[in-house]
């Protein structure tokens, strides 16, 4: 595998070569600094480039050449790193190996034509178009507390901090309404010519393809952001907030902070610690509050390295909160105080590996691992192979007394004993 990036002024390049895929995949990255109120309309930006373009203007076009081209996929998807807000898009098809020449320029040309060549028309998006993703953003946005464990969530990172990682993923209503068909399409153009683009194109390629690009990127001179992609957020005390929902089972939601890790705590013992804790079928907080006392539906913890935060999060009858509270609170005790097996650390080390080695299989799993590393410093998969093992008892230990209990959050079921009227 060989990578290559090339930087110009308005976009990077970023090209891995490797024969062991048959497909080329490409990603098309616009990032800025997050905005509360701009995460909405990058958000129809998103549904709507990919749905409608110039040469494109309906679904059925756009299917109609995905066939053409050989049975090619595309999709988008938006989302938070930390101070950055990205728009990514994406695209997989067969090398023309497989099928004929030319095939690789006309399928990245496709999808830049979706992006670069939209439905325009007087200054404004395709009216039809326009109002279908409106009422779908307005529809997903509404439908947020339908998903019970995300919403849970949501609400756990909205009490946690006030900034980006508060920020709902999915939008905002009042936001949505203030969008028009003629200014999504200003700030559309100020997307294009101001965000700054990261390209990552895999696969057994033997050109660059930047006259391609070239020719669609609007050549102005990003600034790019001297931002970390990483959060720091305040550490304060330990809260606790319930919301009731006529719901069957409760959701907990618990958030951990950490202070003053060191750049090996952060990458690699804050995993390794929330694998032992809750991220695997051996974990503490697996064997204690499901297996030994049957409290919960499910529980585990994730390591979330951008943030630089632990969550917990758990399917629980609510007469078991409080046993379950105690029940985590002595899980995060027992491993300050040392009381871990090595067999425990081994097994995570290897459940660790063997997720950094399946990265291998995937063409979009070697992208992310690029990206990772290009956004927010994080080693490539080889290095952290060999650095995961350097992680000794004593790491852990160490981390473990830098954790604190930041908030914890209940989505209260009513229906477990009594049915709450009043909602």
């Amino acid at each position: 595998m060989k990578y290559q990036k090339i930087e110009k002024n308005n976009y990077n390049l970023h090209i891995i070569k490797t024969n062991k895929f048959k497909s080329i995949n490409l990603r098309i990255n616009f990032k800025r600094k997050i905005k509360k109120d701009e995460i909405t309309i990058r958000n129809f930006l998103n549904d709507l480039l990919i749905n409608s373009s110039k040469k494109y203007p309906t679904s059925r076009d756009i299917e109609i050449e995905t066939e053409e081209l050989y049975d090619l996929g595309i999709s988008s998807s938006p989302y938070k790193s930390g101070n950055y807000h990205i728009i990514s898009f994406k695209e997989t098809f067969l090398n023309e190996i497989y099928t004929e020449k030319n095939m690789i320029k006309k399928s990245i040309i496709f999808l830049l034509e979706l992006i670069f060549n939209p439905n325009i028309k007087e200054n404004k998006f395709d009216k039809k178009y326009f109002e279908l993703i409106k009422k779908t953003l307005e529809e997903d946005i509404k439908s947020l507390k339908d998903d019970t464990k995300k919403y849970s969530l949501v609400r756990l990172y909205e009490e946690m901090d006030n900034g980006p990682l508060s920020y709902r993923s999915c939008g905002y209503l009042e936001d949505l309404d203030k969008i028009t068909d003629s200014n999504l399409y200003d700030y559309y153009k100020t997307v294009i010519e101001n965000d700054n683009i990261d390209i990552f194109i895999i696969g057994n390629i033997e050109e660059t393809f930047e006259e391609i690009f070239d020719e669609y990127i609007p050549n102005t001179i990003r600034i790019k952001e001297n931002l970390s992609h990483y959060l720091n957020l305040e550490l304060s005390e330990e809260k606790e907030i319930k919301e009731k929902m006529d719901i069957s089972q409760s959701k907990l939601a618990i958030g951990l902070k950490i202070s003053d890790m060191t750049d090996f705590e952060l990458k690699y013992v804050l995993s390794l610690y929330s694998l032992i804790l809750g991220g695997n079928p051996n974990s503490k907080l697996f064997q204690t509050i499901r297996e030994k006392n049957s409290l919960c539906y499910y529980i585990n913890s994730t390591a979330l390295i951008i943030p630089k935060i632990i969550t917990i999060v758990a399917g629980i009858n609510k007469e078991n909160y409080t046993k379950t509270i105690e029940l985590i609170k002595e899980a995060l005790e027992n491993i300050k105080n040392g009381i871990l097996d090595d067999k425990d650390i081994k097994e995570a080390k290897k459940i660790y590996i063997s997720g950094c080695r399946e990265i291998y299989d995937t063409p979009n799993l070697i992208i992310s691992n690029y990206l990772s590393h290009e956004y927010a410093n994080l080693d490539l998969v080889d290095t952290r192979i060999k650095e995961i093992e350097k992680v000794t008892k004593k790491d852990i230990i160490n981390l473990a007394k830098k954790i604190s209990i930041d908030k914890i959050f209940l989505l209260e079921g009513v229906d477990n004993i009594e049915k709450d009227t009043s909602l």
